[in-house]
């Protein structure tokens, strides 16, 4: 892919901790190590620390109102001009709500086709040197669509995956594999999700519609080896990286 210097907007799924602990993160198993407010500084601090760090948009799509916002930590880091976050409110109500929402509001912006979207969702933690990597395999000439920074600890040790096979590929500082799903924290460019918005928006569980892409449409799905991202799930952290640390 051409050397341009594409802009990385992120859209940050976020909602009261209070309807988290109320139906939509009941029965997650978390890392003793976890908050949702360590995830959001790991991620300002990563961007921050990064060399491309720069070239990142971020937008919090904040499901829930102002009087939520006022007692939700996100408040005083929208509140800090300096961060230059963005601040989008939604009523969603539920987690395929907000992420339809997202879906829609991603799709209108007037951006250039090569830019890079990053669908996040408010549980992940990241690696320091993300933004180069993920910037340096769309500087590649790897073939993919679509990029989850999440090594899926599953796909090692689940009997669904014993036949599992994959292609490598390398850029100049990290190994990726192709995958054939992944959660609904993803990357693609804006020309990828105008192409594929009708799966991505028929209101299926990530796995199915990922299923469609990659089954379905052929899409190459790259998840790096290891992973520069975790989904915070005990059992199933991306291997091989000290996230606690992380999150210190």
């Amino acid at each position: 892919m051409n050397d341009i210097n594409r802009t990385l907007h992120i859209f940050y799924r976020h909602v009261h901790v209070k309807a988290n602990e109320r139906s939509r993160d009941p029965r997650k198993s978390r890392p003793e190590w976890f908050t949702h407010e360590k995830c959001f500084r790991n991620l300002l601090q990563t961007i921050a620390a990064d060399p491309l760090g720069h070239r990142v948009v971020l937008t919090v799509m904040y499901d829930g109102s102002l009087e939520d916002l006022q007692t939700d930590f996100m408040a005083s880091y929208i509140a800090n001009d300096e961060l230059g976050i963005r601040l989008q409110f939604i009523k969603g109500g539920s987690d395929r709500n907000s992420f339809l929402i997202t879906m829609a509001l991603a799709k209108s912006l007037q951006i250039p086709d090569t830019d890079v979207l990053y669908f996040l969702e408010n549980d992940y933690v990241h690696q320091h040197g993300w933004v180069s990597k993920l910037l340096e395999l769309y500087r590649s000439d790897q073939p993919f669509d679509i990029v989850s920074l999440y090594d899926h600890k599953d796909k090692y040790f689940s009997p669904l995956y014993t036949d599992l096979t994959a292609r490598l590929y390398v850029t100049h500082t990290h190994h990726w594999r192709t995958a054939p799903s992944s959660c609904a924290s993803f990357i693609m460019s804006k020309a990828g999700l105008d192409r594929d918005y009708d799966i991505l928006t028929a209101g299926e569980t990530d796995y199915h519609f990922f299923t469609k892409l990659v089954n379905g449409r052929g899409r190459v799905l790259l998840t790096p080896i290891p992973g520069l991202s975790t989904h915070s799930m005990e059992g199933y952290l991306s291997p091989a990286v000290d996230w606690a640390a992380l999150t210190a």
